[in-house]
């Protein structure tokens, strides 16, 4: 006997039954919009950054929240990472092949503790060493007054300290006294265990050049090395957790700022996929962009110089960035095109171009064009794919990814 939900889940299923038919057939035969990775820039973008940080001398945790899946997962790891950071419970679950492997051994809790996620970390930390993040004084009173299961009874949580650099996301400023007071809490804390301070480098997003996104890595190492000495025992192991995608592509200078007792650690992820965001730091060319969405014209404009494509909000969302457009078209021989506007399925193509010549859109598109866009911001976008479809060097689709949804 069929079990009516059974049948239910597989009407109201997503995921086309016929979707790898699309495996072996160029990226402009794939329907619209879809999204796509390039997996020789994958590898290409993690073979020279596992060179910096090898090279640096300093340890990587992994951000999963960009690529959300085993396999890309596997090579932003590489064969010398074991640590990451994930910003929802089902991250988490889902690299549970990974930590069986023993491939990952330490996981971080990417926000804030709440005390609906606890029950989750205490057992997900009878296999795998767990960390979480802390900015109130009011998340170790939770800590505390939290039963652990059994087999965790005498393991105290490690947290991380959250610093506020200037987002005003989360964490606390490094020279507040809330910090300060968070600190001596956490420290009389008997069942907290302070692993180290974890910070987001928020100015590196205003870089234009290299050199800019070494001096706030620099500024942003020696404010979280100032913090330290909040600490009553100086010479406690501790992990300096710093970084964004920016500054981990110049970390070479990191080590030699650091006490012996002090381990270095960069945090990244946006970096294996890039994006109009990364490119605008002058920190990654745009041959380092992985991540596009194929979408197509479905009408034209001429009275306004404008098309219309079937790719919006839902399917390119509407971050905003340095270079202008919310996407960019990838198209040597049609420069100059953006989605200049989005609503949530229509994008409106405009021409920016350089102001040396007059385009037509009549002349440069026609409905059914498909076009290949870059991105502002692939974490975002890539979340909002229930499949990507992964390309070689040709375009070809060789694979398709099902990145973790949901929380």
């Amino acid at each position: 006997m069929v079990c009516a939900l059974d049948t239910l889940d597989r009407m109201a299923s997503p995921y086309p039954a016929d979707i790898h038919r699309y495996i072996g057939k160029h990226k402009t035969e794939l329907p619209s919009p879809s999204l796509c990775l390039s997996l020789p820039t994958i590898k290409e973008n993690a073979r020279i950054f596992h060179e910096n940080v090898k090279a640096a001398g300093v340890d990587f945790r992994a951000h999963v929240k960009s690529n959300k899946t085993l396999d890309v997962t596997r090579i932003l790891l590489g064969s010398a990472c074991t640590k990451v950071i994930a910003s929802t419970l089902r991250e988490i679950r889902g690299l549970q092949p990974l930590i069986a492997e023993g491939i990952i051994t330490d996981v971080l809790y990417g926000l804030p503790i709440g005390p609906s996620m606890l029950p989750e970390m205490d057992i997900l930390s009878k296999t795998v060493t767990t960390r979480l993040l802390v900015d109130h004084i009011d998340h170790i009173s939770l800590l505390s007054k939290y039963e652990r299961c059994p087999e965790n009874k005498s393991q105290p949580w490690s947290v991380f300290i959250k610093l506020d650099m200037g987002t005003k996301r989360a964490g606390l400023p490094p020279k507040s006294a809330a910090l300060k007071e968070l600190v001596r809490v956490a420290e009389d804390a008997p069942n907290v265990d302070i692993y180290g301070f974890y910070s987001y480098s928020a100015k590196a997003a205003t870089s234009r050049t290299i050199q800019d996104a070494e001096a706030v890595l620099q500024e942003h190492i020696d404010e979280v090395l100032r913090v330290t000495r909040l600490l009553r025992d100086q010479t406690r192991p501790l992990t300096l957790s710093v970084g964004s995608s920016p500054t981990a592509r110049v970390i070479r200078p990191i080590r030699e700022k650091c006490a012996s007792n002090i381990t270095m650690e960069i945090h990244a992820g946006t970096l294996i996929y890039n994006d109009l965001q990364q490119l605008s730091t002058g920190t990654v060319g745009s041959s380092g962009l992985a991540m596009t969405v194929i979408t197509e014209i479905c009408s034209i404009y001429p009275d306004r110089n404008e098309a219309l494509i079937n790719a919006g909000v839902l399917a390119l969302t509407r971050e905003p960035g340095h270079l202008s457009g919310i996407a960019r078209v990838r198209d040597s021989n049609r420069p100059g095109w953006i989605v200049d506007r989005v609503s949530q399925e229509h994008g409106i193509l405009a021409y920016v171009g350089d102001g040396q010549r007059k385009v037509a859109v009549e002349h440069e598109w026609k409905i059914g064009d498909k076009i290949e866009l870059d991105l502002q911001h692939t974490c975002i976008v890539g979340a909002m794919y229930g499949w990507q479809f992964v390309i070689d060097q040709e375009g070809v689709v060789r694979d398709i990814y099902y990145p973790w949804k949901w929380w």
